[in-house]
Order: structure tokens, then sequence, then C-alpha cells
């Protein structure tokens, strides 16, 4: 299914738009949080730390990962909006394969941290 984005109440359109990412924080943090309280309840204080001590870590990652996908989302954003699909499926196909050799890179850069 191909929805306009740029046709209709902006309000209603955004709020559809984020509503996914928003949700997707909330799970990030409920995440966590279960994390932390199973660490500390049934591993012991030293696996409650190391979860503390990562999460700034984590973070930081993710920060890295959600600016570059909205760097991406601009370029696509601009192709889409001027109607030019041939360079914005190229964009796509960049940006996706921009988002997998970050994640890869990301992943090598942790395991040389742990």
């Amino acid at each position: 299914m191909n929805h306009d984005l740029t046709i209709g109440k902006p309000s209603s359109t955004l709020f559809k738009f984020t509503f996914p990412m928003f949700v997707s924080v909330i799970f990030q943090q409920l995440y966590n949080i279960a994390d932390s309280a199973i660490a500390g309840k049934f591993a012991g204080e030293s696996a409650l730390a190391a979860i503390v001590a990562s999460y700034p870590i984590t973070m930081i990652f993710m920060a890295v990962a959600t600016g570059s996908n909205v760097g991406c989302t601009v370029v696509l954003s601009q192709f889409f909006g001027a109607k030019n699909l041939k360079k914005f499926k190229t964009a796509a196909s960049t940006a996706i394969i921009y988002g997998a050799v970050l994640s890869l890179t990301l992943t090598f850069i942790a395991v040389l941290l742990c």
C-alpha cells in the first residue's frame, strides 16, 4: 500500500507517521526496565551493574543509527516530494545498504568494547 503523506491534514498525517516510532521507544524502555528488574532480582548486583554501565553505550549507538536514518529520510523526502521516483528508488536502496553496513559496523564496535 502506498500512501502519499503530502496529501491531507498535516496534524493527522504527522500523528500516523510518528505513532509507530513513539510505540517503539516505549517498548525499548520497557525492555530496559524488564532487563534491569530480572537481572537485579535473579542474576545479582554484578549483572545489574553491567546493564546500567552498558546503557549509555547502547543509547549512543541508537542515537547514531537514528540520526543516520533521519538524514537519509531527508533526501528521500526531497526526491519523493519532487516526484522523482527514479532517484527516490536509488536513494532508498542506498539507504538500506548503508543501514546494513552501519548495523554491522556498530555491532563490530560493540564486540570490540566487550
